[in-house]
């Protein structure tokens, strides 16, 4: 009977173990997958590049839309033989970015820069975001686990791993030296209010994504046009909500009339 009783016993506490093992081990290869972001601020003086001298325009104004054509159009490449260009940003960390960044936004004094540093499993990428005059500043340390700066064993100096692709509207940030202009290729300068991106286009050359319109309107402005066309796009990537879909196509409208 002991026997008996000793094996029971033993078999209870396996059952319980075993769930439990488990649940463990599926929580943490979801937290392995998980996107995590940190935001913060910090002095415009920080690091080695000191931009104490530019009147940062913060808090900044921006629309959640605006910023998701700038997380959009940031792309880099690596500088190795058979690297492609490629977005830094996937659909799914714009979506998760955008509604974050607005917030930071609208959180920064003119005396601090946003910091970010965005991980997931391709590794980290960090940087920072700062606005002067019309110019929206995104200058990155790292992309998906390289840093912008990597030893050269060889010939013992730096080189860069990657660099930024400019996009339509976009330039390289060129820093002051002793023998001219320096362009820094991990520091993209980017219209505060970015211009419509191109869209892909059908094999007749037309947008291939169509927006709704009243037809009574005979005198349309092409420009907003454009500018809904892009809000929908935007709205069936699922990159904004419904509601902020709607905020920002009634103040196209209200533009329009």
């Amino acid at each position: 009977m002991n026997l008996i009783f000793r094996h029971l016993k033993a078999m209870m506490v396996l059952l319980v173990f075993i769930p439990f093992s488990f649940g463990v081990a599926e929580g943490t290869d979801l937290e392995k997958s998980a996107i995590k972001v940190n935001l913060g601020y910090k002095s415009k003086s920080h690091g080695n590049f000191d931009i104490k001298k530019f009147k940062l325009n913060h808090p900044i104004k921006i629309s959640q839309a605006e910023i998701i054509s700038h997380l959009v159009s940031l792309r880099f490449k690596g500088t190795f033989l058979g690297n492609q260009e490629e977005p830094v940003f996937s659909e799914p960390e714009v979506k998760k970015l955008a509604p974050l960044l607005m917030k930071t936004f609208a959180g920064a004094n003119s005396n601090k820069i946003i910091h970010f540093e965005f991980k997931n499993e391709k590794g980290i990428t960090s940087g920072d975001i700062f606005s002067f005059r019309k110019y929206l500043n995104w200058r990155f340390d790292s992309i998906h686990g390289e840093d912008f700066y990597q030893k050269n064993n060889v010939r013992e100096w730096n080189v860069f791993a990657w660099k930024l692709i400019p996009q339509e509207g976009q330039l390289y940030f060129k820093s002051s030296a002793e023998k001219g202009k320096r362009i820094q290729r991990n520091w993209i300068v980017a219209k505060l209010h970015p211009p419509i991106s191109k869209q892909n286009r059908g094999e007749n050359g037309e947008s291939s994504v169509s927006v709704e319109r009243d037809s009574t309107n005979k005198n349309f402005n092409p420009e907003l046009e454009k500018k809904l066309e892009h809000l929908k796009y935007l709205h069936d990537k699922k990159l904004l909500n419904e509601d902020e879909y709607k905020t920002q196509q009634n103040k196209l409208f209200d533009e329009l009339l």
